[in-house]
């Protein structure tokens, strides 16, 4: 099933991705989903551009033809780089600079480290992560130790200082909003970082909180493949069951487990990976392929349908502070988001490219 679904994502991703790029070259950037990505920085095409970087230079490794010029899309990327870019940017730009030619590494470090400065409570998990995986990601490939290294020691530090107080899932920030729920997306991203890191010689710093994070989420997947939207990292539980988003099912989870297995992380993590296609091929509530192959083209997932405004509002917030009893979906009560990312194409080749 795994091959399968591999060759269909790779189809995909790259028969949908010419559609959403611009005239500029980078890709036009996401819309946000209501109460799953609402915190930190708001998508730019920037940062849409250095995540389908990513997976075309990934799709490039591993020979696969496609429209794109991964050169012109990396100069864009690197001529948009500057002291306004974000933390996060910058990271997902190391991590495919140090896929490339590696000749800007030493260059987005010092970037990144101006833009960081010591300053890690402005930094979302998300942001942190792609920053930890970035560096780890130039001193595995580049040999880029010296650029690196302290940078690396000091963000790590600070990704290991949000484990929560169950020692597995990770806040949001080091400081202030300790019981925001957090994305699912984001603990992915952050195991994905600790994996990675592990990757770079921070074994013992990082394998453990691998280990323990691979499980947390493993443990949080629900019965029928799903993992929750939103995650309470002080409880270490489900916040908030839906929206549960395509990409954290097919590619986030895929990249973490995969990066987690090779660091030597325990437990079936492929099961859960495949529990998790499953899921996205229509083993979800509402019984709906989220995969379509013959249109060419994947769903954004499946959303609580909107009530009126503050209602609505005061029903969601009220419902992830419930510790532990997020209310149980009922399938007149969801909706299929059809819309198309070209984040998540990127990431969906970022996971599946050449597999």
């Amino acid at each position: 099933m795994t091959t399968t679904t591999a060759g269909a994502l790779e189809r995909i991703a790259l028969a949908r991705l010419p559609e959403l790029q611009l005239a500029s070259g980078l890709f036009r950037a996401s819309a946000t989903v209501e109460s799953v990505e609402e915190t930190g920085p708001a998508p730019t095409t920037l940062q849409a551009g250095a995540v389908v970087l990513l997976g075309l230079l990934r799709a490039d490794e591993s020979g696969i033809p496609h429209p794109f010029s991964s050169g012109a899309l990396r100069t864009r990327v690197l001529g948009d780089l500057g002291p306004d870019s974000t933390a996060g940017v910058l990271g997902l730009a190391l991590w495919a600079e140090s896929r490339a030619e590696g000749n800007a590494v030493g260059e987005i470090t010092g970037l990144l480290g101006g833009e960081i400065a010591g300053r890690y409570d402005r930094l979302g998990l998300e942001q942190l992560s792609w920053v930890v995986t970035g560096l780890s990601e130039a001193t595995v490939r580049t040999g880029a130790g010296e650029y690196s290294a302290p940078l690396l020691n000091e963000s790590l530090g600070e990704l290991l200082s949000r484990i929560g107080p169950g020692g597995a899932f990770l806040r949001e920030s080091g400081t202030g909003h300790r019981n925001r729920p957090t994305p699912v997306a984001s603990q992915f991203h952050a195991l994905t970082a600790l994996a990675q890191a592990v990757r770079a010689g921070r074994r013992e710093e990082a394998g453990e909180g691998t280990d323990q994070l691979a499980g947390a989420l493993v443990g949080l997947q629900r019965e029928d493949g799903a993992w929750p939207g939103l995650v309470d990292p002080q409880h270490g539980e489900a916040a908030a069951i839906y929206p549960v988003l395509t990409v954290a099912q097919v590619a986030l989870a895929p990249i973490a487990f995969r990066v987690a297995a090779e660091a030597g992380a325990g437990g079936d993590l492929q099961e859960a990976v495949d529990r998790g296609l499953e899921w996205a091929w229509g083993g979800n509530l509402l019984g709906f392929n989220l995969i379509h192959e013959k249109e060419e083209r994947l769903d954004r997932g499946i959303v609580p349908r909107r009530e009126a405004g503050p209602v609505s509002r005061g029903i969601s917030t009220a419902s992830r502070r419930l510790r532990g009893h997020p209310p149980e979906p009922q399938a007149e009560s969801l909706i299929l988001d059809p819309d198309v990312s070209s984040e998540d194409l990127g990431w969906v080749l970022e996971a599946w490219a050449g597999r």
